[in-house]
């Protein structure tokens, strides 16, 4: 058996080029500073027992699950830069030299005490690092801690460390020691004085807040620390300043003084780096609004995801010959030229996860449908497919296909270690969730209002459950409808078999009648007796004799049919491995022992026929005898002779047809039973559709609000909601050309029937007006859309005339059915309908916007339905340029922490101002053939000039970005 763990290896070698979240620690203490807590170690000598704790320290962080630390122990970095340009932490984890500085302000604020961290960049000297302590602060050596660093200005402070090449943070800002607390105080000589009881007024605050944020902002702190979660949102701000936007890092503070403390995983700061180091934490700090995160922030559970993708071309045709990619859990993109296969990969995942078979659904039809198909052919001809998911529980699998342009579906399903999974339906088996937006589909999307509502569905929880009940429900319709018209079907062989006997019954009856006189009745109680004993035999006998005929076509096993023809051609091995198999099974002998199952099946009910024969012989003897003693009794009489030959004949023909009449009736109790059984299900459907619209309506106002999480000035996303109201497909079933008769549809559309029934109705409840004959329930007006819309006495006994299915046939004294009738309102009730539910944009159905605002107003809503891998080709297609900085990238950017985003692009802000993962840099080698040039972070230099010189703008892009951040 083979196995994938090759692919997997080449895969998780390529993910570490990645941009990933890690763990760090920013604020940490060591046994070379004061406030250390020394464990249990005893010792006969200071510097004995520093030793100690040192190794045990050590010991302790190599246990620990951190990437990066930073030491910053008070005035004192000795210790850590020794440690930072250790080798026993290589390759474990990143120690960055640093310090937690004391720092008085100048005057007139002298009076306070600022605690500030600076951190240099890996095996950073000591001598560089001290540079920014002044000469009047005490030599490292003699530190204890509570040294200053005082009558500097801050931001002239904050320059110098810069200008040493190293990063100042403001250290636990929300807490007493904080820049916070102290710019609150100083708020008295120029704010408002900082009431720690909290008496300020919300406009004080709110003067405060305002006056500390530019503060902040401006005085050149590359991040800043708080202690609390529900802290972060107080600061994280983006305020333009001298013509540039700024934000701030903020970090969780650590402030661990033992291992203990350092390795608590709820002081963690979580942060997207490709290979944790002073350069990307620094990067990092610049972007925070996508590379800083609290555990808190971070998905309760990993969510699914497409690890990377394999395509080997096998032959001739396929565009790439060999290519293997790595996907981030966050936002991957796909760059280059056109041409260069970025559909192409695509495409390669729609066709490997089975969206071929649904490719009819797309509302563009067969010309878009046609346009993929030829892209497909075009580029994936003779290629593998292999494609490495990580789904529920970090199960890893691999999802194989080799393309086939006449095969629709063609992919398995397999472990990293070889076995097949028998997964016949990727899609269906829902271990694999993926959505698949290719070129142009998501504009589409806002073209019909159930593929909105479809989507808006998947924002509402526990939705998902209840719209399966309902599919099921009416999958449950059509097979009792099936089962009503199987039922249907006996009851008219019924009425016709025997040439239609039954509607004799009133005749035959009266007749019957006529001559079972009294005295006629109790003269032929012992042979009526006998006749009924006669006809409960017959039965029995007619019963058996059916079962011994279908017995009959099965007499002959025949296991082997068809199999020479399969022989054809075939090797001798081939023809050898058959014969063995065949004895093996011992097809022949189970061919026999089957055939004498069925011949001793047919010998036992030959022999209950015998016995039956035999019975009825008996009993037409004892008929025989009775009429006998009649005849004997009224010898000489002939008026009653032939009054009792008369009797004699009616009551045959009566018996006759009341058999039948019975077997219809018992036919009938069957088919009220199944129309019952219709009708339950049909309450039980419109009491699921209230409790769905239920569910709609309470989430409408959070969707709402969710979907306008990125309103423009020029973009407001709201929903129409109707109840009840999507009817389309009620209006075009009752237009068709099969539903009214050729008669009646003339005047029934004249009259405009179907728009009224359809805006008046469900279809459901017309089905059940209708078969419970309920003309009251039909009469019914209301206004809509400012016009009277109504069904009058006319129109509901006009229906009713025309589609009430029941009467009763007086000859054969039965209920009847019009089974054209009935079949035509039993479909009415399995026609879809639902709540209609579709997005306005700026207060208009997105349908009728142009193609651009479609695609802006849709964008949301596929990103915020689900946290399944997303995959869009060329999302940016259809939106101009303020669009797609307005919306799309801050979709994207928001999003993709959520779930996995796949793009293919050629809009350089979606790469950039998104701060995608990964980048990868595809190529043409010729318009037949395509290779992955470059694949990283877009913190890699060479990504960075791949996507200044393939994307049009993609200089301007980073200039935007670096003004953004002023950095620029």
């Amino acid at each position: 058996m083979s196995t994938y763990q090759d692919i997997l290896n080449k895969i998780n070698d390529l993910r570490k080029r990645i941009a990933t979240f890690h763990k760090v620690v920013i604020h940490a203490h060591s046994p070379g500073g004061s406030g250390w807590k020394s464990g249990n170690i005893d010792s006969f000598s200071e510097t004995a027992k520093w030793k100690k704790e040192e190794v045990a320290f050590i010991e302790g962080l190599k246990k620990g699950d951190i990437d990066l630390l930073a030491l910053t122990d008070h005035m004192k970095c000795s210790f850590a830069c020794e440690l930072s340009g250790a080798d026993e932490f290589s390759g474990k984890i990143t120690i960055l030299p640093g310090m937690e500085v004391n720092f008085r302000p100048a005057p007139p604020f002298n009076h306070f005490r600022l605690h500030l961290l600076v951190i240099y960049p890996e095996k950073y000297p000591l001598e560089k690092v001290r540079k920014i302590v002044p000469n009047d602060v005490r030599a490292e050596k003699d530190c204890n801690g509570q040294e200053e660093i005082k009558n500097i200005d801050l931001q002239e402070f904050i320059k110098n460390v810069h200008d040493s090449g190293g990063l100042c943070i403001a250290a636990h800002i929300d807490t007493d020691r904080g820049v916070r607390r102290t710019f609150k105080q100083l708020g008295k000589d120029g704010i408002v004085f900082y009431d720690p009881n909290g008496t300020l007024s919300a406009e004080e605050e709110k003067q405060i807040s305002e006056a500390f944020k530019k503060w902040i902002l401006t005085a050149g702190f590359d991040g800043i620390e708080v202690s609390k979660y529900e802290d972060k949102a107080h600061y994280r701000w983006a305020s333009e300043i001298d013509g540039a936007v700024v934000s701030i890092a903020v970090l969780r503070t650590s402030d661990g003084h033992c291992v203990g403390d350092i390795l608590k995983e709820d002081r963690f700061t979580y942060i997207k780096m490709t290979k944790p180091g002073f350069s990307d934490l620094k990067k990092a700090l610049c972007f925070p609004d996508t590379r800083i995160r609290f555990a808190e922030d971070l998905p309760p559970t990993p969510c699914p995801r497409i690890l990377g993708i394999q395509i080997i071309s096998a032959g001739a045709g396929g565009f790439f010959k060999n290519l293997e990619v790595a996907f981030s859990d966050n936002l991957t993109c796909l760059i280059g030229p056109r041409g260069s296969g970025k559909s192409a990969i695509i495409e390669a995942l729609r066709y490997i996860f089975g969206y071929n078979l649904t490719l009819d659904k797309i509302e563009e039809g067969d010309e878009l449908t046609k346009k993929l198909k030829e892209l497909q052919k075009a580029t994936l001809s003779n290629c593998v497919i292999r494609v490495i998911y990580s789904g529920s529980g970090e199960k890893i699998s691999v999802l194989e296909a080799t393309y086939d342009a006449k095969q629709e579906y063609a992919s398995r399903v397999f472990t990293i270690d070889g076995t097949d999974c028998e997964i016949h339906n990727i899609e269906a088996s829902g271990q694999f969730p993926l959505r698949l937006f290719g070129w142009s589909e998501i504009e589409t999307l806002g073209r019909e209002a159930h593929r909105q509502r479809d989507l808006l569905d998947r924002l509402v929880p526990c939705l998902n459950e209840k719209l399966q009940s309902k599919d099921e429900l009416r999958r449950l319709l059509a097979q009792k409808r099936k089962e009503i018209e199987a039922s249907l079907t006996k009851l008219n062989s019924i009425l016709k078999r025997k040439s239609e006997k039954i509607k004799r019954y009133t005749e035959y009856k009266a007749d019957f009648d006529r001559y079972n006189t009294p005295e006629m009745e109790k003269i032929f109680s012992a042979n009526d007796y006998a006749n009924a004993k006669l006809l409960i035999f017959t039965k029995v006998k007619e019963n058996a004799e059916s079962y011994v005929s279908q017995l009959k076509d099965l007499e002959k096993m025949d296991l082997l049919s068809g199999c020479d023809e399969l022989l054809n051609d075939k090797s001798q091995d081939f023809s050898k491995w058959w014969l063995e198999k065949k004895e093996q099974i011992a097809l022949n002998a189970k061919e026999i022992e089957v055939e004498g199952f069925i011949a001793k099946a047919k010998s036992v009910l030959k022999a209950v026929i015998e016995k039956i024969d035999l019975e009825i012989v008996a009993i037409e003897e004892e008929i025989t005898k009775t009429d006998s003693v009649i005849r004997n009794g009224l010898s000489g009489r002939d008026s009653d002779i032939a009054i009792a030959d008369l009797r004699r004949t009616s009551n045959e023909r009566l018996k006759e047809v009341e058999v039948l009449r019975k077997e219809y009736m018992t036919e009938w109790a069957n088919f009220e039973k199944i129309l019952k059984e219709w009708k339950e299900t049909c309450s039980t459907l419109n009491a699921l559709q209230h409790k769905i619209t239920g569910k709609r309506i309470t989430q409408k106002e959070k969707i709402e609000a969710r979907l306008n999480q990125f309103e423009t000035k020029i973009m407001k996303i709201s929903i129409d909601f109707k109840a009840g109201q999507d009817r389309s497909d009620f209006e075009d079933f009752l237009n068709g050309d099969n539903f009214f008769t050729q008669s009646e549809h003339g005047k029934f559309r004249q009259k405009d029937y179907p728009r009224r029934l359809a805006t008046l109705f469900t279809p459901t409840e017309v089905s059940e007006i209708i078969l419970n004959n309920e003309k009251d329930k039909l009469i019914k007006d209301i206004m809509a859309d400012g016009a009277r819309i109504d069904v009058d006495d006319e129109m509901a006994t006009r229906i009713l005339s025309a589609f009430y299915p029941f009467s009763n046939d007086e000859e054969a004294k039965v209920p009847i059915v019009d089974g054209n009738k009935l079949r035509k309102v039993l479909e009415i009730a399995e026609v879809k309908w639902d709540d209609l539910e579709r997005i306005l944009l700026n207060g208009e159905p997105v349908e009728h916007k142009s193609p651009g605002q479609r695609s802006s107003a849709m964008l949301p809503l596929i990103a915020l339905a689900e946290t399944v891998p997303l995959v869009i080709d060329q999302p940016e297609d259809n939106l101009d340029n303020q669009l797609v900085g307005e919306v799309l990238v801050d979709i994207l950017a928001e999003l993709k922490q959520k779930r996995q985003i796949i793009v293919a692009t050629h809009n350089p802000n979606i790469v950039v101002s998104g701060d995608a993962e990964e980048i990868i840099v595809l190529d043409a080698l010729s318009s037949k053939e395509g290779k992955c040039k470059i694949c990283g972070s877009i913190d890699n230099a060479e990504i960075v000039n791949s996507v200044i010189s393939i994307m049009e703008g993609g200089k301007d892009a980073f200039i935007t970005r670096h003004r953004r951040y002023g950095l620029g």
